[in-house]
């Protein structure tokens, strides 16, 4: 499985709001940079509460994969975002794999 396998389920996992697919995608060490999100305590632990929030807010949020690029253990998605208005955003994520597991997340959306 790639690299880009990997952040393939996790975006299919944040479809269907499937929190427990993030204890086997989701590193334990992971780290979120969100810009909006400070902080937040590491590993799945950290991120099922987000994911979670944010499928309250909006229960049709899905993610469009328009490219994903594999360099190495970075996998870079650029993403519409459905589910939060009439019409898409943009949305731009790096997350960096290590042993098939996501580590860390940096994500800007415009």
């Amino acid at each position: 499985m790639t690299n880009t396998d990997v952040v393939r389920r996790y975006l299919a996992a944040f479809n269907r709001g499937d929190l427990d697919a993030f204890d086997e995608l989701i590193d334990p060490a992971y780290v979120n940079h969100s810009p909006s999100l400070p902080d937040p305590p590491p590993g799945p632990e950290g991120l099922k509460p987000i994911v979670a929030d944010l499928r309250r807010q909006a229960p049709d949020l899905r993610f469009e994969e328009v490219h994903l690029l594999e360099d190495g253990d970075l996998v870079a998605a650029h993403l519409l975002v459905h589910g939060f208005g009439p019409e898409p955003v943009r949305q731009m994520q790096i997350e960096r794999l290590r042993d098939g597991r996501i580590v860390e997340h940096w994500r800007v959306t415009a």
